[in-house]
């Protein structure tokens, strides 16, 4: 019975996975209660777990399964990682409990389910239950359906996706099972009651017969919309919300308004149709087929396609402009109706993707709309209205204004019945200002139109307008209007009738719906909390800002009218508070006595509030920063006013910090913005004021506060304000990028370039030079006025930035509005349309009829005047807009003048005019293009070059699609002109690869480009063959292959083949600029003629084998142009490469030679990170297009950081490729690639992976050995780099291997490289071990080859500098010519050896104890190094290995790698020269790392340079984040020199001088201090580290030679205070482990000296001391876990037999005892590390738990043992009946203790101090010192106690001859307290130094002490003290002439506490002492320790 029961012992997670079912039950229970009661959902108790509750849902025992559904779903409610668990366990439930029989079970499930569906995995859930679908049992099939219907019917439609459930309709209603047929019938109605009439379409496959049973079903329906009854946890806080109004409402027999659901769109349900794949294949040639009926039926083909509802996304383009020809061109009616009708089914089948091609078909369709057919008209119609939805009413505005000034006027009926037709969609958003202007302009003049039907729709737009924004916008442009007009407008307006987006008429008001409180519907899912955060639910999301929102684009700002500030789109806004909710609120916050000061008139207590404020606000989360409180708080008079720079500093800062990381609203800005402004010129707090601003922008936005602060600053005429306001500016452009408004500044630079002063005119000269950046050139047109000697100033700061590109923004970067894309932001922010901030001037009324006369005049001199008249009207005009009359046609008239001269003016006009129109150009392009193309084919030069000219001008400015559109191109070419043709198709060649996109009509030139190929004239025959692939970039090599088709025989052979050949040329995408053949770059050139003349014919590795010639359509459009910006991807793709290549999923890059599956496998790795283009280049068969790719490579390397370390392992591999290539050109670019993109790798601190170094570096070394120099030298400077991105020892490994090849030049480099490797990282950096590293690269000197024989002594020569002699034991046994070699070698070069030319001052630092003999006092910026001389310190470097001679530390100086000055911060009051530099520098790494291998050095002054190095990083206030990575690494280092010190230093009698090893000694003990005095850097050392240093330091405390140095004494003291220092700064966790594992190695070897091992278990025993005030820092799991390995290694049954006795057990058994004595019965519950459960230390703590049970006065009164030292002056026992505790001070006494306390602190009158506090204490012996105590540390309490009972002891000298002698009642606790004073001063224990044998942090009695020996057993009386005399003589080595001895000879070993050294052979003394006898021996010591201080 009892094994039955077994169970009931174990712990939760085995009893659940138990075979017994009550086991389990149990179990489940216990979880359950756990899962109920742990209050924080991100408990670790939780993970535990999760791999085990999917065993719970599918428990095969019904009861156990029940119990394990509440189980889980408790996890499910409460757990934060319950998400991870939702895939397993919904499927456990579907297959094991949706099928039971038990209707609990059922139940239990679907909770489960639908909690995982609140806590937002309601897609696993919903993907769960539909695979449940495919289950092969009805049940579950049942089951799923409704757990959907479940779901659906509780959460809602938005929270599941409809669309695939409504796939499995069909299948669900014809299922073989009644009860699934059922269950989708009810899934079913339930779709309908959420969707509506959207699900019909879907049942239009169902059979008859089921839809008329669903129809039933759906009338039987409520007709209320549903609402959900359930609620996600995110929206937890809303239905809260709406549960408080909906029981308000009911309360108050109200109706509560609930917005529901909207109604599902059917486009949404729907499949896309791909039609594009469907088009007849002759579509494109049928439709311009000459035969009407052929056109006809070509578009019922398409038709019957466009008519699917919903059409799958493509390349539309083509289709739409064949459609778009037919509707503007066909002179058929019936095709243009058809054409009308595809493009409208077109529209709404594509929707939004419909928008590319929808401005130029509304175009089209307008200017159609003159058509008088009812039926054109009417497809027309609805071809517009589908359109004009997919895109803005602002892209058609111009056509529609266009239209309506035109003479037709069904054209201008029809365009104000669409615009009416769009208003009625339109918003006040989507209508703005500027739109309605536009419009109500020409409508107001067709209001007066002689036709009435005109007039009638033009007043139903101006009605619908109105309607839309409302009578007072409107009416400013309805002025003119006649009042009986303007009724008839308002008529319209009250007749109007709006609909919303997708067609429904909009309901002036909702209905109403009494909804029950449970039922209400939030309006919006995510929103943000409203609710209390003690009434919001667990589950919601804290951190949500209260009041705050975001202002959407267009909405006025609530707060706009309280502020005077103007809120631009996508600010934060909120109300602005009252004076008396800002001072209530600031109460609240702030205390009143804090605010009182704050106003205060001494600027004292100004400064201690702003420092109490700012320390409350920082100790705030973000969210509860009520930020406008405390701005207008600290804004208060004085505020930013303030006079003491001081406090303005604080109140500056605060305004920083509350702008960083609170939320800052613009109505918060607009109380500080004007003060700080006034600030920035302060000449000692400008700065913080230019950062408080700077802060406030990125909160807000640049604009903003550019507006508002420059206003602010040019308004108060502080010409230092303006200045710097201006530089602020200047900054802030180039930190957040164009920002801000351009034609506000510029504005505000024009005043500021006419101010007086010249620091404002030159500030503003800088803000134009970062404009110029983004703005262009055209910046310098808006200048023009200014003065002759500032513009000379302007143009010279353009030159400086002219070709720089504008930085990359790095702040205001998350300050996105919502629903912009990044497109859009990438074109806001990068391009400014200069053409909008231009003020443009109307010169029409200047073109009068007088001139257009005169320009046709017949006289060329009038004509000429007439031209110089409209030069001199441009030219004052400067910019104009496109309405200037009928100047077109008059220049058009002069393009033809027979005149040269007026030709060429005329050119020179046209080009003016294209500059000061702009864009506007476009609109006389038909006009005056032609004219412009005809001067082309002139016969002068002169003229040909002026239209060259001015065509460049006109394309610049409107591009060639209006030239294109116009057939302006193809007209010309048809003029059999040579010149014309000629220089008309070489323009072209240079200009069309420049265009991403151009019309179908550019086709029409391709039969005269193909007749241009058979010109009589060679230079046209030239430019046509030139002009051949950029015309096929745009048409496509089909289509002109197509138009050759029709050629004549003769002709076609030739065109063809000409055609082929230009097809292999033809790039990839459009956008892709490509040369001529004639107009290469010189350096082409000057490549082509350096390449080989042939190339092998072999195809080349890397190479694609079949590269399309011709991309398709698609392709153009989808793929990038080849930009820098699109070249690499940054993507995660790399670590699925890294995972295929680990399972072997992929090849591993490992070849002699690479074959063609490398490549393939290469090329599709590449394809995910490289766009088509690039990809293109790497794999073509021309070495050219490869050198193309890496110049691309390497000029997109600075902006494409990301995307390159993304792509950097396929971009290596790639690079070996070109390793085995035979093309120098090839290789040396790769080579100068890699060190660009090294070099970029390390400054951005990017560590490389051991998967992208195995497949690069060693193909790397092959080409180190390249027969050519600059190849190897290329070579070396990368292992170089790759040294500060890779580990060098790895490194090391890889060249070393290079030493197996054949190559003689490559051993060389290696050997070298290795050499200089050891040379400057040390002798670590050999791998796998120096032996085994040293004994290949010695093979190498029998080598044949000369050069490797040297390279491989000079290798050895490096080690040989390090390691000294032992290096011969390293290399094994060579024969007698290496050897002798090798000899000769050393010996050189010891010769050549420099001495060391600084010396470091030992002193520089503060010593760990008081030296001696004080040293002179060394300077703080420079160490004497020899008579007469002062050297600078040596400064930290990283690798500069160019001449590799030997380490020379003393070289080293980091202004070699540092190019950017840092400013050493202001509060140190010394500098660290050169060290500063180093924090922000990415070289940090390797420089620290360079130093640390040299602290290992043999050589005594290298390492005492380097750690000289150290200590003064240190001392920077960054050095502790730099180093933190590197502390285990210095430790090492520190403990393999102190082994070194040990074996080698202390042993060398060669050695000129000691005092070298002391000076080594206090470096490493100084930096040793210092680090661990450093609390971040002591917690992160690992134990393993922490236990070799420990193990160094009590080796080196043991040395006996110290005893001979001269300081050894004082050495020995500091080793000692230094492993205290360990032991209480470290980790304790660590620390303690780290001494368990000493202990347990040194009792394994049996070597170690028994000195030693007593040294670690008095370590352990003072981490056992500190134990109670440590406990809940340290992890009693590994340490119990340790002490199981020690006691499993070491039974208790081996230990009688041991020679060093049972004391290193008894040490673990005291650490057991006291974490149980600590613990108490939680104990057990740490005892995760240790698997056996019968183990030793198990068993042993449960006796120890038992024994404690069994007598409870074990573990009394723990606040005993951290007794403080309240009663360390008064010894004496409380007697009983008194009146426990102190008596509370008077103020006074507090006064005279605060006095008493501050002498003691103080170094020179802590003596006096200690007398004061003696006295105090006999003469107020109720006084309380406890709350004096409290405040100071441990060893400060213990040093006052110390100190007052030696005082006690001194003031009563008679007292020891006046006790009475004999064995009589003595009391002992005299003596003990004597014993310790006595034992303290003869070892020199003061209170200035702690030790490992001070008193414990919990008392001032030692543990054994105070409680008991490590055996537990409790000491006598006499007989105790006795013992403690004996052993306390013996360490001491105080024999009985004591008075001989040096006290100080203890080397502090004897400072561990001896009482818990208790051997068991020791003999016990009786109670019967002879007192008179102790007193004698402790007066013989006494007298030995005063021997000792004299």
């Amino acid at each position: 019975m009892a094994d039955d029961n077994e169970w009931m012992k174990l712990p939760t997670e085995d009893k659940c996975s138990h075979k017994l079912w009550r086991a389990r039950v149990a179990g489940y229970e216990e979880a359950y209660k756990t899962f109920q009661t742990l209050e924080h959902e991100k408990s670790p108790e939780f993970s535990r777990y999760l791999g085990v509750l999917k065993k719970f849902v599918i428990d095969n025992n019904p009861v156990a399964q029940e119990k394990a559904l509440d189980a889980v779903l408790a996890f499910v409610e409460n757990a934060a990682v319950a998400g991870k668990t939702t895939a397993e366990i919904v499927s456990g439930v579907i297959t094991k409990c949706l099928n039971s029989s038990r209707a609990k079970t059922r139940d239990k499930g679907m909770e489960i389910i639908m909690m995982y569906i609140e806590i937002e995995k309601q897609e696993t859930v919903q993907d769960e239950l539909l695979k449940g679908l495919e289950n092969k049992q009805p049940k579950v099939v049942a089951g799923c359906i409704l757990a959907l219907r479940t779901a659906l019917r509780e959460f809602g439609s938005k929270v599941l996706q409809l669309k695939p459930i409504v796939k499995q309709m069909p299948r669900m209603l014809e299922d073989r099972d009644k009860t699934v047929r059922e269950e989708g019938k009810h899934l079913v109605v339930e779709l309908y009651r959420w969707i509506g009439a959207a699900l019909k379409p879907q049942m239009a496959h169902f059979k008859p017969v089921q839809v008329t049973e669903l129809e039933a079903e759906f009338d039987n329906l409520p007709k209320e919309k549903p609402i959900p009854k359930r609620f996600l946890r995110s929206q937890q806080d809303l239905k809260a919300k709406y549960e408080e109004q909906a029981a308000a409402a009911a309360d108050a027999g109200v109706e509560v308004e609930v917005d529901v659901p909207e109604d599902v769109d059917p486009y949404d349900l729907m499949d896309p149709v791909d039609i594009l794949s469907k088009l007849p294949k002759d579509f494109y040639d049928q439709i311009e087929a000459k035969k009407w009926q052929e056109r006809k039926a070509t578009l019922e083909a398409v038709k019957v396609l466009t008519e699917n509802p919903k059409l799958e996304a493509g390349d539309y383009g083509d289709l739409c402009r064949a459609l778009k020809k037919v509707v503007g061109k066909d002179n058929n009616v019936m095709l243009v109706t058809l054409a009308a009708k595809c493009l409208a089914d077109l529209a709404t089948g594509l929707r939004k993707k419909f928008s590319p091609y929808a401005a130029q078909c509304i175009q089209t369709i307008i200017e159609k709309f003159k058509e008088k057919k009812p039926s054109v008209v009417a497809a027309l119609r609805e071809a517009a209205d589908a359109m004009v939805v997919t895109i803005s009413l602002d892209a058609v505005s111009e056509d529609c204004v266009a239209a309506l000034e035109n003479k037709n006027p069904n054209m201008k009926q029809e365009t104000a019945l669409f615009l009416t037709r769009c208003f009625t969609r339109c918003t006040t958003t989507t209508l703005p200002k500027k739109l309605l202007k536009m419009f109500c302009a020409p409508l107001c003049k067709t209001i007066n139109d002689t036709v009435p039907d005109v007039r009638e729709a033009s007043y139903q737009a101006l009605g619908t307008a109105m309607k839309v924004v409302g009578e007072k916008p409107i009416l400013p442009f309805l002025a003119d209007v006649e009042p009986i007009k303007a009724n008839k407008i308002k008529d319209c307006c009250e007749n109007a009738e709006l609909v919303n987006k997708k067609g429904v008429a909009a309901r002036p008001a909702k209905p109403k719906e009494v909804v029950a409180p449970p039922a209400e519907r939030p309006k919006t899912a995510p929103a943000k909390s409203s609710v209390p955060e003690d009434k919001r639910p667990k589950t919601a999301p804290a951190g949500k800002v209260m009041g705050v929102k975001k202002a959407k684009p267009g909405a006025k700002s609530a707060a706009g009218k309280k502020s005077s500030s103007t809120a631009p789109a996508g600010g934060i806004t909120e109300n602005a508070l009252a004076d008396e909710v800002v001072d209530a609120k600031a109460l609240q916050l702030i205390p009143e006595d804090t605010l009182k000061q704050l106003a205060s008139a001494n600027w004292k207590e100004r400064l201690a509030a702003m420092e109490t404020i700012t320390q409350l606000i920082k100790d705030l989360p973000k969210p509860d920063i009520p930020t406008q409180v405390v701005v207008r708080t600290i804004n208060k008079k004085p505020g930013l006013k303030d006079t003491n720079f001081q406090v303005l500093k604080l109140r500056l800062e605060l305004l920083t910090h509350l702008a960083e990381n609170a939320v800052f609203s613009l109505c918060t800005a607009s109380y500080c913005l004007a003060d700080t402004v006034d600030k920035t010129g302060d000449v000692k707090n400008g700065g913080a004021a230019k950062a408080a601003l700077t802060a406030i922008a990125e909160a807000t936005s640049l604009d903003y506060v550019c507006q508002q602060g420059i206003n602010h600053a040019f308004e108060q005429k502080n010409p230092k304000n303006q200045s710097e306001m201006l530089l602020w500016l200047a900054q802030g452009l180039r930190e957040f990028g164009l920002k801000i408004s351009v034609k506000h500044v510029i504005e505000c630079l024009k005043k500021a370039l006419g101010a007086t002063n010249p620091a404002i005119r030159t500030a503003a000269v800088s803000v134009m030079g970062v404009l110029y950046m983004y703005v262009g050139p055209k910046l310098r047109d808006f200048f023009d006025g200014e003065k002759p000697a500032l513009l000379q100033q302007i143009d010279a700061e353009f030159e400086k930035v002219k070709g720089e590109k504008p930085p990359a923004p790095i702040r205001g970067l998350t300050r996105k509005e919502e629903g912009a894309g990044e497109e859009e932001e990438e074109a806001e922010s990068e391009t400014i349309n200069i053409a909008d901030l231009i003020p443009r001037n109307d010169i029409s009324d200047q073109i009068k009829p007088e001139l257009e006369n005169q320009l046709s005049d017949k006289n060329w001199k009038m004509r000429n005047e007439g031209l110089q008249k409209v030069i001199n009207i441009l030219n004052e005009a400067k910019f104009i807009t496109p309405n200037i009359g009928a100047l077109p046609e008059a220049i058009k008239a002069r393009l033809g003048d027979s005149n040269k001269i007026l030709l060429n003016t005329a050119l020179t006009i046209c080009q003016t005019l294209a500059g000061a129109m702009g864009p506007g150009t476009k609109n006389h392009v038909r006009i005056i293009g032609p004219g412009i193309i005809a001067c082309c084919g002139d016969l002068k030069p002169q003229v040909r070059a002026g239209a060259v000219a001015a065509l460049n001008a006109w394309v610049e400015q409107c591009g060639l699609v209006p030239f294109v559109e116009g057939e302006l191109f193809s007209d010309a070419l048809k003029l059999e002109n040579p010149n014309l043709r000629a220089e008309l198709l070489g323009w072209l060649a240079e200009k069309l690869p420049q265009c991403k996109k151009l019309p179908s009509e550019l086709n029409q030139c391709i039969p005269h480009l193909f007749s241009c190929l058979e010109d009589r004239n060679a230079d046209v025959r030239k430019k046509a063959q030139e002009a051949l692939v950029p015309f096929m970039i745009h048409t496509g090599y089909d289509q002109m292959l197509r138009v050759a088709g029709k050629l004549k025989p003769a002709s076609k052979d030739q065109v063809k083949g000409l055609l082929e050949k230009a097809r292999g040329n033809l790039p990839e995408k459009p956008g892709r600029p490509v040369s001529a053949p004639a107009a290469k770059a010189p350096e082409a050139a000057k490549e082509e003629k350096t390449a080989p003349k042939a190339v092998s014919a072999k195809p080349r590795l890397g190479t694609a084998k079949n590269a399309k010639a011709a991309p398709s359509k698609k392709d153009k459009n989808k793929e990038d142009d080849g930009s820098l910006d699109a070249i690499l991807k940054a993507n995660n793709a790399k670590e699925q490469r890294i995972k295929d290549e680990r399972t072997l999923k992929a090849l591993k890059w490992n070849f002699g030679a690479p074959r063609q599956e490398y490549v393939d496998q290469l090329k599709t790795q590449m394809e995910a990170n490289c766009s088509k283009h690039l990809m293109d280049q790497l794999f073509h068969s021309d070495f050219k297009q490869h050198i193309k790719a890496i110049e691309t490579l390497t000029k997109g390397t600075p902006s494409l950081k990301e995307a390159t370390i993304a792509s950097l392992d396929v971009l290596l591999k790639w690079f070996t490729l070109r390793f085995f290539d035979t093309n120098t050109s090839v290789l040396l670019k790769s080579l100068e690639y890699l060190q660009t993109m090294f070099v970029m790798l390390n400054d951005e601190d990017y560590h490389m992976l051991d998967f992208e170094v195995s497949a690069f570096l060693p193909y790397l070394i092959l080409k180190v050995g390249d027969p050519k120099d600059n190849v190897r030298r290329d070579v070396r400077n990368i292992f170089k780099l790759m040294c500060k991105v890779y580990p060098a020892s790895k490194m090391f490994s890889y060249i070393i291997d290079g030493l197996k090849s054949k190559n003689s030049k490559q051993r060389t480099e290696c050997l070298e490289e290795l050499g200089s490797l050891i040379e400057v990282y040390g002798i670590n950096v050999c791998q796998p071990s120096p032996a085994q590293a040293l004994k290949i690269i010695a093979q190498q000197i029998g080598d044949r080859d000369k050069s490797v024989r040297s390279a491989a002594l000079n290798a050895v020569v490096s080690a040989y500098m390090i390691l000294g002699e032992t290096v011969y034991k390293y290399i094994g046994n060579l024969n007698d010519k290496d050897q002798s070699m090798l000899e000769e070698r050393i010996k050189r070069s010891m010769k050549n050896k420099k001495p060391p030319s600084t010396e470091v001052s030992p002193e520089e630092r503060p010593k760990t104890a008081p030296q001696i003999r004080p040293a002179p006092a060394a300077s703080s910026e420079s160490t004497v190094s020899a008579p007469g001389t002062i050297t600078k310190k040596p400064k930290i470097m990283v690798d500069r290995r160019e001449p590799v001679a030997k380490p020379d530390l003393i070289s080293i100086d980091v202004d070699d790698i540092l190019n950017d000055e840092v400013e050493v911060p202001k509060s140190r009051l010394r500098t660290a020269t050169g060290y500063a530099e180093l924090a922000n520098t990415g070289d940090a790494s390797a420089a620290i790392n360079a130093v640390l291998s040299q602290i290992a050095s043999s050589d005594i002054m290298t390492s005492v340079q380097a750690l000289t190095q150290i200590d003064e990083f240190l001392k920077m206030d960054s050095s502790s984040d730099l180093l933190e990575p590197q502390m285990d690494q210095l430790l090492l280092v520190a403990s393999l020199q102190l082994r070194l010190i040990y074996t080698k230093h202390m042993g060398d009698d060669n050695n000129p001088s000691k005092e070298e090893v002391i000076k080594l000694y206090r470096c490493l003990l100084g930096i040793l201090l210092a680090v661990f005095q450093t609390e971040s850097l002591a917690k992160v050392v690992t134990r393993d580290v922490l236990k070799d240093l420990v193990s160094s330091l009590v080796t080196a405390l043991l040395d006996q030679r110290l005893e001979k140095l001269e300081e050894g004494v004082q050495l020995t003291r500091s080793i000692n205070v230094m492993v205290v220092k360990i032991l209480e700064k470290t980790d304790h966790t660590v620390a303690l482990s780290a001494l368990i594992k000493l202990l347990h190695e040194a009792v394994g070897r049996d070597t170690g000296t028994s000195k030693y091992m007593e040294l670690i278990m008095k370590c352990s025993w003072k981490m056992v001391r500190m134990l109670p005030n440590i406990i809940n820092e340290v992890d009693v799991d590994i340490i119990l876990g340790d002490v199981h390995q020690f006691m499993k290694e070491y039974p208790l049954n081996t230990w009688k037999e041991r020679p060093c006795g049972d004391m290193p057990l008894r040490t673990m058994k005291t650490v057991v005892h006291t974490l149980v004595k600590l613990k108490e019965n939680t104990i057990l519950n740490h005892l995760t590390l240790i698997d056996d459960q019968n183990s030793e230390i198990v068993l042993y703590l449960q006796k120890v738990l038992n024994t404690r049970i069994g007598n409870p006065g074990l573990g009394s009164s723990r606040g005993e043992q951290r007794n403080g030292l309240a009663d360390s002056g008064n010894t004496s026992k409380q007697e009983p009946g008194t009146k426990a505790g102190k008596l509370k001070t008077s103020r006074s006494t507090n006064e005279m203790l605060a006095e008493i306390f501050k002498k003691i602190g103080s170094k020179d009158n802590t003596k006096e101090g200690l007398n004061d506090l003696y006295h105090f204490k006999q003469k107020y012996p109720e006084a309380d010192l406890e709350p004096f105590l409290r405040k100071s540390s441990q060893f400060f309490q213990d040093y006052i106690k110390r100190g007052l009972k030696a005082i006690e002891l001194e003031k009563r000298p008679g007292q020891d001859e006046e006790a009475p002698e004999g064995p009589a009642e003595v009391d002992t606790s005299m003596y003990t307290e004597r014993l310790r004073m006595i034992r303290e001063k003869a070892w020199g224990t003061t209170g200035s130094t702690s030790s490992l044998g001070s008193t414990s942090s919990s008392g001032n009695t030692p543990l054994a002490e105070k409680e008991q020996g490590p055996d537990g057993d409790v000491e006598g009386t006499a007989d105790k003290y006795m013992d403690r005399l004996k052993a306390l003589r013996e360490k001491g080595d105080l024999a009985e002439d004591v008075e001989n001895k040096d006290p100080d000879d203890n080397r502090l070993a004897g400072e561990f506490p001896s009482e818990a050294v208790n051997p068991s052979g020791q003999e016990t003394r009786t109670a019967a002492a002879n007192v008179a006898d102790l007193k004698k021996r402790l007066e013989r010591i006494k007298k030995a320790a005063h021997v000792g201080d004299a």
